[in-house]
């Protein structure tokens, strides 16, 4: 069996954060902070998950479907009933939060955090 190309690995990880993305919708947790603390995990290693940026390993699924009150089955279930369209619409909400949130992709300003500019601050006296 031939390994899997980076966008098969892409795809894949973009359908599991959209199934996530429903699972955590359907149960009585909020936030994904609050899955993050009811899975054991640290935060920002969900929200790398939920944006499909992880892998995820066995261990990890089977942790986040115990904190959402899923079986692992359960959450497999609902991963392969993502379709295209919830996939395109999870992707859009993706990238309206990151507009919202003022991450688009637009190249930060030169004289913020170049070089000379941390020299001078450095030099300056307390």
């Amino acid at each position: 069996m031939k390994a899997l190309e980076k966008s098969d690995k892409d795809a894949i990880k973009l359908r599991f954060a959209t199934a996530l993305n429903q699972a955590l919708k359907q149960s009585t947790i909020d936030s994904w902070k609050k899955l993050a603390k009811e899975a054991g995990m640290e935060p920002s290693h969900i929200q790398k998950i939920s944006v499909g940026l992880l892998d995820v390993s066995l261990t990890t699924t089977v942790a986040i479907a115990n904190a959402l009150g899923l079986s692992y089955y359960d959450l497999a279930h609902i991963y392969h009933s993502v379709t295209d369209r919830d996939i395109q619409d999870y992707r859009e909400k993706l990238d309206a939060q990151r507009k919202h949130k003022g991450k688009s992709k637009t190249p930060l300003s030169p004289n913020k955090y170049s070089i000379s500019n941390k020299k001078a601050k450095k030099r300056q006296p307390k």
